[in-house]
């Protein structure tokens, strides 16, 4: 009987403890801003969730884990719910060159604001998607761009083109049609820069052309999108073209 009656007591704490009120306030600080393209010094061209801001909340901790803040397709960024203090802050993930972190950030519930600029290691210039029809009346779309570099001393590797399809307008290697992404429908370069461009001026030889077939009566939104052969990957976009295929 004693036991059963000790388990009894405890099982209560338990439950009068699960039900006490979390007396914590939830984070209010925010902060926002935009990534820049050094070279247009406009917003930096990229896809939904496909490059980040990487903070360490230093006045937590001498060493902090790292949070990402995604950055959307147009280059901006808004990230409410963060803890009152001063963080550390880099752009992260993307195909760009070192950048340096930016030191104590102090982000509080007024909110903050922080740009960054980045130097992309590839430009596609002269971007066209132009729709064409076959003698069997299917349609088929021809992208095409030249290549710049920004800065032309130890470029990593250029490692390939391809080409990025949505049915949206969210476009690029976090959003596309499948189909698209083959290694049928890509340029596989691999070559160092001197071999595709001008290392003075940094203008590309050559014009890429990429042809895939297109859905009569179908919507979409396409570019180009070329990278390196560094440790992510990640890819240099053109801008994004809005394409109508008729339905005959």
């Amino acid at each position: 009987i004693m036991h059963y009656a000790l388990c009894i007591a405890a099982a209560s704490l338990l439950i009068t403890s699960c039900m006490e009120i979390d007396n914590f306030d939830e984070p209010e600080a925010k902060i926002s801003g935009k990534l820049i393209d050094a070279t247009t010094g406009e917003l930096y061209q990229t896809d939904q969730d496909d490059v980040h801001i990487r903070i360490w909340e230093m006045s937590y901790s001498t060493n902090p884990s790292p949070q990402d803040l995604s950055v959307k397709m147009d280059g901006t960024y808004n990230r409410e719910h963060l803890f009152a203090g001063t963080y550390d802050m880099i752009p992260f993930d993307g195909s760009w060159w070192p950048c340096d972190t930016v030191r104590n950030v102090k982000i509080g519930s007024g909110g903050a604001t922080q740009d960054f600029t980045v130097t992309p290691y590839l430009k596609i210039k002269d971007f066209q998607a132009e729709l064409e029809q076959d003698e069997d009346g299917e349609y088929n779309l021809r992208l095409s761009g030249r290549l710049f570099a920004p800065i032309t001393d130890d470029l990593p590797q250029v490692r390939e083109i391809r080409p990025f399809l949505s049915d949206n307008h969210f476009c690029g290697a976090a959003n596309h049609i499948d189909y698209y992404y083959s290694d049928t429908y890509r340029i596989n370069l691999r070559k160092m820069w001197s071999a595709l461009g001008d290392m003075d001026t940094g203008e590309g030889f050559e014009t890429y052309e990429i042809v895939v077939p297109v859905k009569k009566g179908w919507h979409y939104w396409v570019r180009l999108g070329v990278n390196v052969n560094d440790e992510r990957q990640k890819f240099n976009y053109s801008e994004i073209k809005e394409i109508i295929v008729p339905n005959s």
